[in-house]
C-alpha cells in the first residue's frame, strides 16, 4: 500500500474537488475518478491508503462495491461523502462490518473542512451534527437552580434518543433517551452542564420525570419491541418514590416495565450497597432491567455484577475507543464478555465511531452496540425518520 495517497470516486466535479483540496494540503497524492471500472482498476494498481466514495453515483451499486473491495483484501481507510443518504446508509453500514472494511468516517454535504481533516488523518470520527447554537449570542450560559428552573417552565429541556442496534443482523433493539437542555439563544446544551448542578439543588427528580414521562411515551409509540434506556442518578436511585413513579408511568402509556432499561453507575449502588440491593430487587420483581453503566472503568464493577440483580452491562466507550490500537481495551473487553455469559447477563457497547470497532466488538461476541457510526442522538422527529429509514433496508 502506498503512504498518502487518495483515490476518490465522485461524479460531482465540486464535491471531488474539495476533498481532493483537503488531501493536498496534507501531502496526499490524488486522483479522480467518475467511472467506478476505472477507479477499481486504478485501486488494485496503485493500493492507495485512503478512498473517498460516492456510493450513490448513477450505476454504482454501493453495497457490491464495498463487496468488491472486501474480495480484493482492501486495506484502505474509506471515507464515504456527500452522495450517501439516510436510505442507503443501513445496508451500507452493516455491509462494510461484515465486510471488515476499515470506514473512516460518512461525510455529509455541506463537507466541514475539520472533520474531513480528520478522517483523512484516521482521527476518530465525530458527530456530523453537533448543534453549539444559532449565533443569536455569544454570552456564556450561567447554569443555577434559577436558570434550570426557568428552563423547565419553559419546556427548554427535551429528550434525545440514540439507536441501539444488534452488530449481528442489524436490527434496531432500541432507544436510549438521553436529556438535552434546548436554549433559545445558545442551542442544544449536554447534560455534563446541567446535571450535576440539578443533583445538587434537588432537582434532577424533575429533570428525570421529564425523561421518564417523554421517552416512555415515544417508545410506546414504536410498537411492541423496542426497549427504552435511561440514565438514572445516584440522588434519584436513592428516592424512595422512584419505583412507584416508574410503575405509575408505565401504566399510565400501557408501557410493560420490561421494555424499560435502568442505567447506573457504580456511584449509585457503593454509597450504601444493602439498601441498593432492595431497591434493585423491588425494580427487577416490578419488571424493569437494570444495567450497570461505563463498565470497564472501576474493579468494583465485578462485585457489583456477582451481588446485585443486573440484567445488563454496558462496556464503557473509552475501552471502545482505544480498541483498535491497544491490545490491554481488547483483553478488557474479551474478560468481560467471557463474565457476563458466565452470568447471563446481556452485553452492549457503547461508543462506536467507526467499523473497526463494530468488527472488533462484532469478533469478540458483543452482541449489541451503540455510537455515532450508525447514528448520533436524536431529537424524536428525526428519530423517527431515521427508524423508518434504516427499517426499511432490512
Amino acid at each position: 500500500m502506498r503512504a498518502s495517497t487518495l483515490l476518490i470516486l465522485d461524479d460531482d466535479g465540486n464535491d471531488a474537488e474539495i476533498i481532493a483540496s483537503e488531501a493536498q494540503t496534507q501531502g496526499f497524492e490524488v486522483r479522480i475518478f467518475d467511472d467506478a471500472n476505472l477507479f477499481m482498476a486504478a485501486f488494485l494498481a496503485e493500493r492507495p491508503s485512503h478512498l473517498a466514495i460516492d456510493i450513490l453515483m448513477p450505476g454504482v451499486h454501493g453495497v457490491s462495491l464495498l463487496q468488491t473491495l472486501a474480495q480484493h483484501q482492501c486495506q484502505s481507510s474509506i471515507i464515504l461523502t456527500s452522495g450517501i443518504g439516510t436510505a442507503a446508509l443501513p445496508a451500507v453500514q452493516l455491509a462494510a462490518i461484515q465486510y471488515q472494511l476499515n470506514i473512516r468516517g460518512i461525510l455529509h454535504y455541506p463537507f466541514h473542512q475539520h472533520i474531513l481533516r480528520n478522517m483523512l488523518s484516521d482521527q476518530a470520527s465525530v458527530d456530523l451534527h453537533a448543534h453549539t447554537g444559532n449565533g443569536l449570542s455569544t454570552q456564556p450560559l450561567i447554569v443555577d437552580a434559577r436558570t434550570i428552573d426557568e428552563a423547565i417552565r419553559n419546556h427548554e429541556f427535551t429528550v434525545f434518543y440514540q439507536p441501539q442496534i444488534d452488530l449481528v443482523n442489524g436490527n434496531v433493539i432500541g432507544f436510549e433517551g438521553l436529556l438535552r437542555w434546548n436554549h433559545p439563544l445558545l442551542g442544544i446544551k449536554l447534560p455534563d452542564l446541567f446535571i450535576p448542578i440539578a443533583e445538587k439543588t434537588g432537582q434532577i427528580t424533575q429533570l428525570t420525570q421529564i425523561v421518564i414521562e417523554t421517552g416512555f411515551h415515544f417508545i410506546r409509540s414504536l410498537g411492541t419491541t423496542l426497549s427504552f434506556s435511561m440514565n438514572i442518578s445516584a440522588n434519584s436511585f436513592r428516592d424512595q418514590s422512584l419505583t412507584n413513579v416508574l410503575v405509575s408511568a408505565c401504566q399510565a402509556c400501557d408501557l410493560p416495565p420490561e421494555r424499560v432499561i435502568l442505567e447506573l453507575t457504580e456511584t449509585a449502588t457503593l454509597e450504601d450497597p444493602e439498601q441498593a440491593k432492595k431497591i434493585l430487587s423491588r425494580l427487577r420483581t416490578e419488571g424493569f432491567k437494570l444495567s450497570l453503566d461505563d463498565f470497564g472503568n472501576n474493579n468494583a464493577s465485578m462485585t457489583l455484577l456477582a451481588n446485585l440483580p443486573f440484567t445488563e452491562l454496558k462496556i464503557d466507550k473509552s475501552l471502545v475507543s482505544t480498541l483498535e490500537a491497544s491490545s490491554k481495551s481488547r483483553k478488557v473487553i474479551a474478560s468481560t464478555l467471557k463474565l457476563a455469559e458466565s452470568l447471563k447477563i446481556e452485553t452492549i457497547a457503547e461508543g462506536i465511531e467507526n467499523t473497526l470497532a463494530a468488527i472488533g466488538l462484532r469478533e469478540l461476541g458483543c452482541r449489541y452496540g451503540q455510537g455515532y457510526y450508525f447514528a448520533r442522538p436524536m431529537d424524536q422527529g428525526t428519530a423517527l425518520h431515521w427508524l423508518q429509514g434504516w427499517n426499511r433496508q432490512f
